[in-house]
């Protein structure tokens, strides 16, 4: 167990992904879809210039894929299919807040954010291994 665990499960910090995958807006879908597999991950954050403008997901790209995976559209920037906005974290923030936010909007990922630098990505896998430390405890 991650010794941050004693305090309530500790802080998104603590537990997050460093180093996001990250693509600009108009990288085409296809490539993000390769990047992903190549990768093995199920997010994406998508940056317009050095600011986090969106993220996508693998079920944003499995709804397109499955109906047709020679479709033209995969040509198109991922600006077209990615969800704006993201909500986002800050390093400190601690996990249950984090969870609770997960849970509460239906999200698979939270970008975390240093002032506006992207410092990981919180997971719900990320999420589960805490939750599975702190279930343990120190002694498991």
């Amino acid at each position: 167990m991650r010794p941050e665990t004693r305090q309530r499960g500790g802080s998104v910090g603590d537990w997050m992904s460093k180093a996001p995958m990250t693509v600009g807006e108009g990288t085409p879908i296809r490539d993000a879809l390769s990047l992903m597999r190549g990768a093995e991950v199920r997010h994406l954050l998508v940056l317009d210039g050095p600011v986090l403008s969106g993220i996508l997901s693998s079920r944003d790209l499995r709804r397109l894929v499955t109906r047709d995976p020679d479709s033209p559209l995969l040509a198109e920037p991922v600006r077209s299919i990615m969800s704006e906005g993201p909500v986002s974290v800050a390093p400190g923030t601690p996990l249950v807040t984090a969870a609770r936010l997960l849970l509460e909007q239906r999200i698979g990922a939270l970008p975390v954010r240093q002032g506006d630098e992207i410092v990981g990505i919180f997971t719900i896998p990320d999420a589960l291994e805490a939750l599975l430390a702190i279930a343990e405890g120190p002694g498991a």
